[in-house]
């Protein structure tokens, strides 16, 4: 049971901390996402993550597949990938023997709602997404001011600061590295979060539609109304093998 909650932890920790903006799992960022992909709006890429601390020190990192259509986002993280799930190796063990070891995020835009789901568990639970007060129907205004142009990834690439205003008046500044051979797609991106720095590298970048499928929770796996007690039938399975 230590070893479960402990991977629960990282895994909420690692997904906090790699994400686009500082707002929750269950908000619909894909209005900012939309923006700061520009024309791209269909992809897959595996994003390594960076988080470092005001200091210097290197808080977090993870690799995270993405793919992304029409708004629609998924993540799926192995948390044997993360600076986390190596630093403790035993509870990484044991949440792969319980089939919590890879999770994935969805959302979905059209249906408002976000999801996350266990593959090795064949569950998930589902949460509705929510539009940030004052800005139902807004959507956001965004200004771009080139920076200069640099090597990123082995990609000419136009640095620029993508600044992003809501409705509300809330504003995210993020520092992006547009490949100009690859339809302007940001092959790094960079934000301040919490004071902290959040670098995003994308590489394995295909700008091929991927399979509408990937944004659809499988039909044979079972529903939970939280991830807790989804973490619990985990546990009721394992006790019960």
């Amino acid at each position: 049971m230590k070893f479960l909650w402990i991977g629960a932890l990282l895994a909420a920790s690692v997904t906090a901390e790699a994400g686009w903006f500082d707002r929750g799992t269950n908000v619909d960022v894909s209005e900012q996402l939309s923006k700061l992909f520009g024309a791209n709006t269909a992809f897959t890429a595996t994003a390594q993550v960076s988080v470092t601390g005001r200091v210097g020190q290197n808080k977090q990192a993870a690799e995270i597949e993405y793919a992304y259509l029409d708004g629609k986002m998924r993540a799926e993280i192995n948390m044997a990938k993360t600076k986390a799930g190596q630093k403790h190796a035993e509870a990484m063990d044991q949440m792969a023997m319980m089939g919590m070891d890879r999770m994935v995020n969805l959302i979905v835009p059209d249906k408002k709602k976000a999801y996350v789901i266990y593959p090795g568990l064949r569950s998930y639970c589902e949460m509705p997404t929510t539009t940030p007060t004052g800005q139902a129907g807004t959507p956001p205004t965004v200004t771009r001011k080139e920076l200069g142009r640099e090597m990123v990834e082995g990609h000419p690439s136009i640095k620029t600061l993508v600044t992003i205003t809501e409705a509300n008046g809330q504003k995210y500044e993020v520092t992006s590295w547009e490949a100009t051979d690859l339809n302007n797609f940001p092959v790094k991106c960079e934000l301040q979060q919490g004071g902290d720095t959040v670098v995003t590298i994308f590489k394995n970048i295909k700008l091929d539609k991927p399979a509408v499928s990937l944004f659809e929770v499988p039909a044979n796996f079972k529903q939970y109304s939280s991830i807790d007690e989804m973490m619990m039938g985990a546990v009721q399975q394992m006790i019960g093998k």
